[in-house]
């Protein structure tokens, strides 16, 4: 793995977690981020399993899924050892090289199960999950693998999958090789596994001990295995190891077991979990020492018992101390989850608590004493010795005894309490470490939301200080594993996916002393001149006195006099008191914040700084207050450092507006009366006696009564005062102001001495008569705005008399003091002087006439009643009295006495009387009333009849409900709603009355004292009492058994299914659940009498701040009716998980689909950790109005799309939520509709017309293209004809050459050059000087390096992998030209021209890939090899050079003849069947194989010969040849089918008018090859080369044409011209050369026969 496999990850610093409240509401404070260094490792591989820290070098190893890490101490990674997948298959048992496996094998992850580093030996021992778990045995400096032993069974330690379940404990000796005891959970193999054994660590990491047991022999081993029996009784058995360790004598080990008991009050047995501590001697080879203790804890009644974590520490001295122990006795801290029935799914309440070790082994020791005394029994059920007795025998058993043969292995059945430090209801804590510190012992302790809670432990829980909360990883829980840095200053804490370096102590973020040493961090103390929060050892110069301090009351403290001034004072000495400060000999500053900054003087403990001038002074105004607060600050010139601060005061008096404002000020504030300004300075009031500075010399206002003012009546307003100043000269008098509705009205006021100012005679209004009397703010100035102040706040009472008083009777009964009357001339309510003066039309409450006349009923209720009376009648009305005894005796109904009540009169407005008895004869009447006298003006009768009615009863329902009450019973009958009040008893208890009608009375149960039993019904209303024999049962209430599932989301709305008894008594059950102090019920729908259903309700979390943690509400029940038992269930674990979370389509919010195309809506959350959470959590996903079916996993929702075309609303619901995705567009698949359909037949009847004019266009352009193409053919034969001739006019002329040349030999024969002149010339035209042909020309000093380089260079060529890529690498590059590819080609050849079997092999191998890729391009088979494009091609020229030198030297030319003949027609045939054969690569191979093997081995035919020989000395036309031989010649005697070099024109299966008929055929590849072979030198033969082109080559090459025949046409042209000057030119350089160079010539020319064939 790179470097880049690890990344540091800041999280914000400046950002603090909002404050959230746990599932029990307790506040927490908020958790700061801080940059702390991570790792995280490559994320696709797996999560982090275990982790741990060399001593000695503080390197980290962290053990992974496939992967172990060596990491430095800031987390950068060093080494990276690979450790899976692997091919394994669970279920395959070791040792694999012993019994094979006959299960499939797959990629199987390795998951770290043991990480332990091996000091003696310097290695790392890391045990993993594969092969059932063997161990690589690393060395710790670059994690190469030492060992890996597998051969033995002993050598697989468990087969358990999981992370968390091995433990080891290595035993060193100095002398000896140590011990590893390995404590491991079975998984139900314990025939395999042993559940703890003792191995040997040899020195040698593959010594065949490795890993042995310590001691076996046939009887006895070290280590003991778990019973099969024990499975018969508990399935599921297994022990779980949670920590081990070692301590003095003993290996201890913290273990987790299912055990059976039976409740209390019950004789079945259950599965419960209980935590053991497991001892045993180091020295115990036959583990005879086996003692297991159980441990837990409990606190208030609550236990905790399920082991989550612990870790071994020093007690140190202030715990020590608390618990009666020594500094250095060991601790073991522990983390119990509450209860003791659950393993997997533990509670989120757990606790931390602590054990005395030796306290433990005392308690071992007494278990072993008394079992040796022949006490109790061995009471290990799982080991099946519960029930065996303990044998005595007299020993002596000490704190070190390690057991005999006999009481063994030992259980101690009383539990071990540990003493409960700290718990946490919500955050479940997994994971705990300490150590101590300056006597002071810390516990680290991670939760399962990936928090690091810091905990100072200095006895019980009262001195147990929880002093800091810190996020440690983004997400997941703490794991197990955690381990400080080697100087004891980080902590390394691991999730799954992440590991996080964190400082022990976060000094640095407390910025004040007193935050620092009340933090409870003991790692922190306060720098005095440093100003800042840290460890002792980092302060500079902290031994001298005074410069760091450790306890709260060593805080430096100042005092500052004076601790204010006015804005207006400047340069004012102040004198500051110093405490705890130190030695300031370098000098001080005095600091105003920003303000200004000056020297300050040290005088003792005092230091003397001087205010601010006037330029720095702060500005305050009137908005801000009359003060400005600034930190004093002295600054040490040692470090540039605040040190200390104090608060002082700028302020301004002037900001104040009134005189009590002023003077209450708490600074030296006065008030100037005559100037109404305050100031700071007396002296400058104009006035000595304008001085105010006590608040009862200001001017103000004293407390007056109601002040009440009638509108449109002029009337002057006089106040009380005191100190109201006299307006001198030039000053203005005094006015009052009114604020009426908005609208400000001065009034003039007169002054008549210091305490009394009276408003001027004016008359206000305002507006609506819907206000009857309107409070008016008041104020009194003078001298145009100098408020006079109003500390009684007087306001003055505007009123109208008419305003809501349209009757008499509301008229008098206003408040008298407003002095209303009702005035009968107007008929309406006004002052006296408004209405007229006749005495007789004047009404007022005071006056002996004052009762209104002509008194009017408008409403009575109720209207119907019982004879037996007791009917409540109220009866409304106008000027029904102004008091009681006006109507006390004058009310009859239906001409029965009606007896009014006080309690429900009102004055004028409403009587409430109550019925007499009727008598039978009276059924209906009307009321009647007299107001104080029964004259007819002071007389009433209502417009409304009322009437006496008989009530019935005829049934109730339900007839029966709970004991508790609560049942809503409604009771049937007729003239139920008559009377006023309605009373139900059942039996001795009350029935709430609800509602009534005509028909029904519904009322409420209440609880019965009598138990369950039947009761009657008694109704009764007002006096009457309705006799009817009704019963009413109450039942047992019902009760709730069980409920399921235990859990729902956030937002509620999930079903339940509830089980209990007497269920269908409840009419409208409920489910309640309350969180942070909010209750949220639900609807329950009843089944039958033991089942119902339910919605969960909601819990009471922010939507916007939704925890991603499971919550746990603070109380949940039923509410059924009024069964009280039921509201808060405690049996119940009912648990609320993170609502799902939706992702939306994409930032358009549109999703395009095809029909049939599922919608994927991705998220979170979106099935409960819980087991079978998508069973119960229905999703329903709509597309516009229509459901689809939906399949959920983690991460997604899966839909179905409904048959459904267009753009449509995509709405999810589950429980109490919905979510929008976003909108899908469903395209069609075809267009149905009829605008498209019309639209494509439109199109395609266009497209119908265009392509039959396109055809038309076409056949008359064909047309003329024939014409044309006939007319380029005739000019093409006659070119071949002129071609033709001059070819012949060649041999001729090559014949006389040849002659003219051999005669010149004197029969001496051919001259051929040497071997090695003949094929540089080949390989290398042109160049004489080859460094091939040079020694090797290089510095001596570089001699011997370049040879070596050079001859590892020829073992590459000849490894075969390495050529074939050499050379395909080269092609692929664009630079690389054709001259490149040829040169590259000889000298590879040349190299290897001594292992032809070797060359030939790369060429069958480079011929079969051009050939590939030839046919992958689509060219024309004929085209292959025409031209040297390819190192191949070059090199198969070269090839045929070397194995063709020995046949040039025959002194006929028919054995060249011969052989050339016989390659002809091999490659012929090869190249012919080409064209027709798709396994071509193979027939070439056959052909270059057949090739080969006939040239070496010089097993030519000489029929083929002598025909051939034939041919070359036939002197007449080719074509006269060409028309007497056919395309294949059988050789009668060989019976061999031999291919000539070209067509024959005129074969018989050729058809008339073929194009081919009138072409030369094309040059195949005997002749290529010959001609490149001996072709012409020269810059123009170069040329042609590279086109492809050979001397003899032009009358062929010129008969290829393109489809474009005048251009091909114009172009032969021009190459016939080329061909034939450089055919000249050759002929003319033939003539200068000397004989010597001839023999090229030669053959040439015998070549150019062959090509004229």
């Amino acid at each position: 793995m790179s470097p880049a496999m690890w990344k540091w990850t800041c999280l914000i610093s400046h950002l603090l977690l909002s404050a959230t409240v746990s599932p029990l509401g307790r506040q927490q404070p908020p958790l700061p981020k801080r940059p702390f260094i991570t790792f995280t490792g490559d994320q696709a591989e797996g999560n982090f399993n275990h982790l741990v820290v060399d001593e000695r070098t503080g390197h980290i190893y962290l053990g992974a899924v496939n992967r172990i890490y060596k990491l430095s101490s800031d987390l950068k990674v060093l080494v990276t050892h690979q450790t899976g997948p692997d091919e394994d298959n669970p279920k395959c048992y070791p040792p694999r090289i012993v019994q094979t496996c006959n299960e499939p094998l797959t990629p199987t992850n390795n998951i770290n199960k043991m990480l332990l580093i091996d000091y003696k030996e310097n290695r790392l021992i890391a045990c993993g999950s594969l092969y059932q778990g063997i161990c690589k045995l690393l060395r710790l400096d670059d994690l190469f693998k030492l060992g890996e032993p597998f051969h033995k069974k002993e050598h697989y330690l468990s087969g358990v999958n999981e992370s968390g379940s091995v433990f080891g404990v290595i035993v060193s000796y100095s002398n000896m090789d140590d011990k590893l005891f390995i404590a491991t959970a079975v998984d139900g193999k314990p025939e395999y596994f042993p559940t703890i054994s003792s191995r040997k660590l040899t020195k040698n990491s593959e010594a065949d001990g490795m890993f042995a047991y310590v001691f076996h022999d046939e009887f006895v081993a070290s280590m003991i295995k778990i019973p099969s029996d024990t499975f018969t009784i508990i399935p599921d058995f297994d022990i779980y190891y949670i920590y081990g360790f070692s301590s003095g004598n003993f290996v201890y080990f913290l273990t987790l077991q299912p055990e059976m008991i039976s409740p209390p009050g019950s004789t079945t047995k259950e599965q419960v979990y209980t935590s053991k501590l497991v001892r045993l001697c180091k020295e115990d080879t036959a583990f005879n020492s086996y003692v297991e203790v159980p441990i837990g804890c409990e606190k208030n009644g609550v236990e905790y018992r399920l082991l989550q974590a612990a870790y071994l520490s020093k007690a140190g001295a202030i715990l020590a101390r608390s618990l009666g122990v020594g500094p250095e006795d060991d601790i073991l801290f522990t983390v119990f989850s509450k209860g003791q029935k659950r393993k997997m799914k533990s509670l989120d309440e757990s606790a931390l608590c602590i054990f005395v070790l030796k306290k433990i082994n005392d308690r071992i020791k007494d278990r072993l004493q008394s079992c040796y005394r022949g006490e109790g029994t061995l009471d290990l059920a799982w080991l099946k010795v519960k029930d065996i007795p303990c044998s005595s025998a007299l020993l002596t058993i000490d704190d070190n005894f390690c057991g005999l043969d006999m009481n063994a292995p030992l259980g101690v059945s009383s539990m071990v309490r540990g003493l409960p430090i700290f718990t946490e209801d919500g955050d479940r804590m997994t994971s705990v470490i300490a150590y101590v510190y300056k006597n002071h012992s810390l516990a680290f302790v991670g939760t399962k939301s990936g928090k690091l809670k810091k905990i100072r432990v200095d006895g019980t829980t009262k001195n147990t200080l929880e002093y800091e909360i810190v996020q440690v990883v983004d997400t997941g829980p703490v794991l197990r594993d955690m381990a400080f840095s080697v100087d004891h200053e980080h902590l390394y804490i691991m999730s799954e996916k992440q590991l996080t370096r964190v400082p022990v102590e976060s000094c640095s973020q407390y910025e004040t002393c007193s935050e620092c040493l009340g933090s409870g961090d003991p790692h922190c103390g306060w720098c005095v001149l440093h100003n800042t929060c840290t460890r002792k050892e980092r302060c500079e110069r902290s031994s001298e006195p005074r410069r760091f301090a450790s306890e709260m009351k060593q805080c430096v403290r100042l005092t500052v006099h004076p601790n204010n001034i006015s804005v207006s004072q400047y340069n004012v000495l102040l004198v500051l008191e110093t405490y705890n400060v130190p030695e300031l000999s370098a000098g001080v500053n005095c600091t105003f914040e920003d303000l200004s900054e000056m020297d300050g003087l040290v005088v003792g403990s005092q230091i003397q700084c001087i205010s601010p001038a006037a330029k720095e002074v702060p500005q305050i105004i009137t908005e801000n207050g009359d003060h400005h607060i600034v930190q004093l600050q002295l600054k040490s010139k040692e470090t540039g450092m605040t040190f200390a601060s104090t608060s002082f005061v700028f302020y301004n008096c002037s900001v104040h507006n009134s005189c009590l404002s002023c003077v209450e000020s708490p600074y030296r504030c006065h008030w100037c009366k005559y100037r109404h300004v305050c100031t700071h300075d007396p002296s400058s009031c104009s006035f000595q006696e304008g001085r105010v500075k006590l608040p009862e010399d200001c001017p103000q206002l004293l407390q007056a009564e109601k002040i009440l003012v009638p509108v449109e009546v002029i009337k002057p307003i006089t106040l009380k005062a005191k100190n109201l100043p006299q307006p001198q000269s030039g000053q203005r008098g005094y006015e009052c102001i009114l604020n009426i509705q908005g609208n400000e009205q001065r009034v003039p006021a007169l002054r008549f001495n210091s305490s009394s100012v009276q408003c001027q005679n004016t008359s206000y209004s305002y507006e609506g008569m819907e206000i009857n009397s309107l409070p008016v703010e008041l104020t009194v100035v003078w001298n145009g705005n100098f408020n006079i102040d109003n500390p009684a706040q007087n306001k003055v009472h505007l009123y109208k008399c008419g305003a809501m008083r349209d009757s008499c009777g509301l008229c008098l009964k206003a408040d008298p003091d407003f002095e209303c009357g009702w005035c009968e001339g107007q008929n309406q309510c006004t002052l006296k002087q408004h209405c007229p003066a006749q005495e007789s039309q004047w009404l007022e409450l005071s006056s002996t006439k004052g009762k209104c006349t002509n008194p009017k009923i408008t409403d009575i209720n109720p209207v119907t009643g019982p004879r037996e009376g007791g009917t409540k009648v109220t009866i409304r009305g106008e000027n029904l009295g102004l008091e009681f005894r006006d109507i006390a005796s004058h009310v009859k109904v239906a001409g029965v006495e009606c007896k009014p009540l006080v309690e429900g009169y009102i004055p004028a407005e409403q009587i409430v009387c109550e019925m007499g008895e009727a008598k039978p004869s009276q059924h209906a009447g009307f009321v009647e009333i007299c107001v104080a006298e029964c004259k007819p003006e002071f007389m009433a009768r209502s417009s409304q009849l009322y009437y006496f009615m008989t009530l019935t009863l005829s049934d109730l329902k339900p007839k029966r409900g709970p004991v508790s009450g609560g049942t809503q019973v409604t009771i049937t009958g007729n003239n139920l709603n008559a009377g006023s009040n309605v009373i139900v008893t059942f039996g001795r208890q009350p029935c709430l009355f609800y509602r009534r009608s005509t028909k029904h009375i519904v009322c409420n149960t209440t609880a019965s004292d009598e138990g369950f039993e039947k009761v009657k019904v008694s109704v009764r209303v007002d006096k009457a009492k309705i006799h009817q024999e009704l019963q009413y049962e109450y039942v047992e209430d019902p009760t709730i058994l069980r409920i399921e599932p235990e859990w729902s989301i956030f937002s509620g709305n999930t079903p339940i299914a509830v089980w209990g008894t007497h269920l269908d008594l409840i009419q409208n059950p409920q489910i309640r659940a309350k969180h942070g102090g909010k209750e949220h019920v639900n609807n329950c729908e009843v089944q039958n009498s033991t089942e119902m259903t339910c919605q969960a309700p909601a819990l009471a979390v922010d939507p916007n701040h939704q925890s991603e943690l499971a919550e746990r509400p603070e109380e949940f029940g039923f509410i059924l009716d009024n069964v009280q038992s039921l509201l808060i269930l405690n049996k119940t674990n009912f648990t609320y998980y993170p609502n799902p979370v939706f992702e939306v389509f994409n930032p358009s919010g549109i999703l395009e689909l095809k029909p049939g195309s599922p919608i994927i809506l991705k998220g979170k959350n979106l099935i409960p950790p819980v087991a079978g959470g998508n069973a119960k959590l229905n999703y329903t996903v709509l597309v516009g109005e229509k459901p689809c079916v939906v399949t959920v996993s983690d991460v997604q929702l899966l839909c179905e799309s409904p048959n459904l075309i267009g753009r449509h609303k995509v709405m999810a619901r589950v429980g109490g939520m919905e979510f929008s995705p976003g909108m899908v567009y469903i395209s069609p698949d075809s267009p149905l509709s009829l605008p498209a359909i019309v639209s494509i037949a439109v199109a395609g009847g266009l497209l119908i017309i265009f392509i039959v004019a396109v055809l038309i266009a076409y056949k008359r352009k064909s047309r003329e293209s024939d014409l044309t193409l006939k007319r380029l053919q005739m000019q093409m034969d006659n070119l071949e004809s002129r071609v033709a001739l001059e070819c012949k006019e060649a041999f001729a002329e090559l014949q006389t050459d040849i002659h003219e040349l051999t005669s010149d030999l004197d029969g001496a024969g051919i001259p051929f050059l040497d071997y090695r002149t003949y094929t540089m010339r080949v390989l290398f035209p042109g160049i004489e000087d080859h460094p091939v042909l040079r020694d090797l020309e290089v510095p001596g000093y570089r001699q011997e390096r370049v040879e070596k380089g050079l001859k590892l260079f020829a073992q590459l060529i000849n490894n075969k992998v390495f050529l074939l890529s050499f050379i395909r690498t080269l092609e692929s590059q664009r630079s690389f030209s054709m001259r490149d590819r040829g040169n590259v080609a000889s000298l590879i050849m040349t190299v290897l021209q001594s292992k032809l079997e070797y060359a030939t092999d790369v060429l069958k191998q480079l011929l079969a890939d051009l050939i590939d890729k030839n046919l992958e391009s689509k060219n024309h088979p004929k085209l292959l090899l025409r031209r040297t494009e390819s190192v191949a091609e070059k090199m198969l020229t070269n090839w045929f050079t070397f194995l063709l030198y020995k046949f040039l030297k025959v002194r006929e030319a028919a054995g060249l003849a011969e052989q050339l003949l016989t390659v002809q027609s091999l490659l012929l045939e090869f190249q012919l069947s080409l064209a027709h054969s798709s396994a071509s690569s193979q027939k070439l191979v056959d052909r270059q194989v057949t090739a080969y093997n006939a040239v070496n081995n010089s097993t030519v035919s000489r029929t083929s010969a002598s025909k051939y020989e034939n041919m070359i000395r036939y002197t007449g036309s080719p074509d006269s040849l060409r028309s007497r031989t056919p395309m294949i010649t059988p050789d009668l005697e060989s019976g061999v089918k031999m291919w000539h070099l070209v067509k024959n024109h005129e074969h018989g299966d050729q058809k008339e008018g073929d194009r081919g008929s009138k072409m030369v055929s094309e040059i195949y590849l005997t002749r290529l090859l010959a001609t490149k072979v001996y072709g012409w030198d020269g810059e123009k033969g170069e040329e042609w080369a590279s086109r492809g082109y050979s001397g003899t080559s032009c009358r062929q090459d010129i008969r290829v044409c393109s489809e474009d025949a005048k251009g091909e046409i114009n172009r032969r042209k021009v190459e016939q011209e080329e061909c034939k000057e450089f055919r000249e030119q050759s002929q003319e350089r033939d003539m200068r050369r000397p004989n010597g160079e001839k023999r090229e010539v030669i053959t040439s020319r015998v070549l150019l026969l062959v090509c004229l064939d």
